[in-house]
Protein backbone atom coordinates (compact mmCIF):
# COMPACT_ATOMS: atom_id res chain seq x y z
CA UNK A 1 0.00 0.00 0.00
CA UNK A 2 2.73 2.56 1.02
CA UNK A 3 4.29 1.64 -2.20
CA UNK A 4 1.31 2.17 -4.49
CA UNK A 5 1.02 5.96 -2.49
CA UNK A 6 5.15 6.70 -3.47
CA UNK A 7 4.67 5.46 -6.90
CA UNK A 8 1.34 8.02 -7.39
CA UNK A 9 3.17 10.79 -5.41
CA UNK A 10 6.21 10.67 -7.56
CA UNK A 11 4.10 10.31 -11.15
CA UNK A 12 1.92 13.44 -9.67
CA UNK A 13 5.53 15.53 -8.68
CA UNK A 14 7.20 14.31 -11.78
CA UNK A 15 4.15 15.86 -13.91
CA UNK A 16 3.98 18.79 -11.54
CA UNK A 17 7.68 19.63 -11.94
CA UNK A 18 7.12 21.24 -15.26
CA UNK A 19 8.95 24.39 -15.44
CA UNK A 20 6.61 27.60 -15.84
CA UNK A 21 6.71 28.88 -19.58
CA UNK A 22 8.23 32.26 -20.22
CA UNK A 23 8.21 34.79 -23.29
CA UNK A 24 10.80 36.08 -24.53
CA UNK A 25 9.15 37.83 -27.52
CA UNK A 26 6.36 41.14 -26.46
CA UNK A 27 3.14 41.51 -28.72
CA UNK A 28 4.41 45.10 -29.49
CA UNK A 29 7.51 46.38 -30.44
CA UNK A 30 9.34 48.18 -27.30
CA UNK A 31 9.98 51.91 -27.95
CA UNK A 32 13.02 53.55 -26.42
CA UNK A 33 12.63 57.73 -27.35
CA UNK A 34 16.18 58.91 -26.34
CA UNK A 35 17.10 62.69 -26.95
CA UNK A 36 20.30 63.42 -26.23
CA UNK A 37 23.32 65.89 -27.36
CA UNK A 38 26.82 65.42 -27.72
CA UNK A 39 29.00 68.31 -27.57
CA UNK A 40 32.92 67.08 -28.34
CA UNK A 41 36.03 69.43 -28.13
CA UNK A 42 39.80 68.85 -28.90
CA UNK A 43 41.70 71.04 -27.57
CA UNK A 44 45.34 72.08 -27.53
CA UNK A 45 46.07 70.18 -30.99
CA UNK A 46 47.19 71.11 -34.40
CA UNK A 47 48.25 74.74 -35.44
CA UNK A 48 50.13 77.00 -33.30
CA UNK A 49 46.60 78.85 -33.49
CA UNK A 50 45.32 76.67 -31.04
CA UNK A 51 47.38 77.13 -28.42
CA UNK A 52 46.06 79.13 -25.55
CA UNK A 53 46.14 82.62 -25.43
CA UNK A 54 49.22 84.01 -22.86
CA UNK A 55 47.77 84.47 -19.44
CA UNK A 56 44.79 82.10 -19.73
CA UNK A 57 45.02 78.78 -17.71
CA UNK A 58 42.29 76.18 -19.92
CA UNK A 59 43.02 73.51 -17.19
CA UNK A 60 42.79 75.91 -13.99
CA UNK A 61 39.64 76.95 -15.72
CA UNK A 62 38.08 73.58 -16.41
CA UNK A 63 39.06 72.26 -13.06
CA UNK A 64 37.22 75.17 -11.25
CA UNK A 65 34.17 74.89 -12.93
CA UNK A 66 34.38 71.28 -11.81
CA UNK A 67 35.08 71.57 -8.17
CA UNK A 68 31.93 74.15 -8.38
CA UNK A 69 29.71 72.72 -10.51
CA UNK A 70 27.61 71.13 -7.66
CA UNK A 71 27.04 74.92 -6.43
CA UNK A 72 26.07 76.47 -8.84
CA UNK A 73 23.28 74.11 -9.82
CA UNK A 74 22.07 74.86 -6.25
CA UNK A 75 21.81 78.14 -7.19
CA UNK A 76 20.11 77.60 -10.56
CA UNK A 77 17.80 75.64 -8.46
CA UNK A 78 17.24 77.96 -6.04
CA UNK A 79 16.54 80.48 -8.34
CA UNK A 80 19.37 82.63 -7.14
CA UNK A 81 21.10 82.76 -10.49
CA UNK A 82 20.45 82.60 -14.21
CA UNK A 83 22.09 81.98 -17.36
CA UNK A 84 22.59 84.90 -19.97
CA UNK A 85 22.51 85.92 -23.37
CA UNK A 86 26.01 86.41 -23.02
CA UNK A 87 26.94 82.66 -22.01
CA UNK A 88 27.52 83.99 -18.18
CA UNK A 89 25.57 83.56 -15.25
CA UNK A 90 23.88 86.48 -13.59
CA UNK A 91 22.82 86.90 -10.14
CA UNK A 92 19.03 87.73 -10.07
CA UNK A 93 18.49 87.52 -6.38
CA UNK A 94 21.47 87.83 -3.96
CA UNK A 95 20.78 86.61 -0.34
CA UNK A 96 21.18 88.55 2.46
CA UNK A 97 24.61 87.74 4.49
CA UNK A 98 27.72 85.96 4.35
CA UNK A 99 25.61 83.31 2.08
CA UNK A 100 25.01 86.32 -0.57
CA UNK A 101 28.90 87.09 -0.86
CA UNK A 102 29.50 83.57 -1.35
CA UNK A 103 27.02 83.20 -4.53
CA UNK A 104 28.97 86.18 -6.06
CA UNK A 105 31.73 85.02 -5.22
CA UNK A 106 31.22 81.70 -6.99
CA UNK A 107 29.60 82.92 -9.80
CA UNK A 108 32.13 85.65 -10.38
CA UNK A 109 34.89 82.84 -10.59
CA UNK A 110 32.74 80.51 -12.97
CA UNK A 111 32.04 83.35 -14.92
CA UNK A 112 35.81 84.25 -15.11
CA UNK A 113 36.77 80.33 -15.79
CA UNK A 114 33.40 80.70 -18.69
CA UNK A 115 35.18 83.75 -20.00
CA UNK A 116 38.99 81.33 -20.27
CA UNK A 117 36.88 78.69 -21.94
CA UNK A 118 35.52 80.80 -24.40
CA UNK A 119 38.51 82.74 -25.67
CA UNK A 120 40.71 79.19 -26.23
CA UNK A 121 36.99 78.04 -28.02
CA UNK A 122 37.02 80.97 -30.27
CA UNK A 123 41.06 80.76 -30.86
CA UNK A 124 39.88 77.37 -32.03
CA UNK A 125 36.89 77.69 -34.26
CA UNK A 126 38.28 81.59 -35.25
CA UNK A 127 35.45 83.48 -33.93
CA UNK A 128 35.59 86.77 -32.17
CA UNK A 129 34.57 86.72 -28.47
CA UNK A 130 31.02 88.09 -28.61
CA UNK A 131 30.59 85.53 -31.33
CA UNK A 132 31.56 82.45 -28.97
CA UNK A 133 29.36 84.44 -26.23
CA UNK A 134 26.20 84.32 -27.98
CA UNK A 135 27.10 80.65 -29.45
CA UNK A 136 27.40 79.53 -25.79
CA UNK A 137 24.55 81.23 -24.35
CA UNK A 138 22.45 79.22 -26.54
CA UNK A 139 23.90 76.41 -25.23
CA UNK A 140 23.50 76.88 -21.80
CA UNK A 141 20.13 78.55 -22.25
CA UNK A 142 19.44 74.84 -23.78
CA UNK A 143 20.93 72.80 -21.34
CA UNK A 144 18.97 74.93 -18.61
CA UNK A 145 16.53 72.61 -16.53
CA UNK A 146 13.07 73.26 -16.21
CA UNK A 147 12.44 76.45 -13.77
CA UNK A 148 15.81 78.19 -14.21
CA UNK A 149 15.74 81.31 -15.38
CA UNK A 150 16.95 81.94 -18.75
CA UNK A 151 17.75 85.31 -20.75
CA UNK A 152 15.79 84.98 -23.81
CA UNK A 153 15.48 87.72 -27.06
CA UNK A 154 11.70 89.45 -27.79
CA UNK A 155 11.31 90.75 -30.78
CA UNK A 156 12.41 94.33 -30.51
CA UNK A 157 16.05 92.92 -29.74
CA UNK A 158 15.30 93.43 -26.19
CA UNK A 159 16.10 90.10 -23.88
CA UNK A 160 14.14 88.97 -20.71
CA UNK A 161 14.49 86.68 -17.65
CA UNK A 162 12.00 84.09 -17.68
CA UNK A 163 11.80 80.46 -15.66
CA UNK A 164 12.42 77.67 -18.65
CA UNK A 165 9.86 75.68 -19.40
Amino acid sequence: MIGRVLVVAAALLAGGCQAPMVRLSTPEPIVVDLNMRVDIYERGVGSPAAKPAPGTDLPAADAGRRARMGDIQTFKNSRLVGEGRDGLLSVLSRPEGSYGAYVEKNVAEENADRVVVMRQLGVERRLSLADMQAQQGELWRSRSFSGEWIEVPQDNNTWRWVQKR
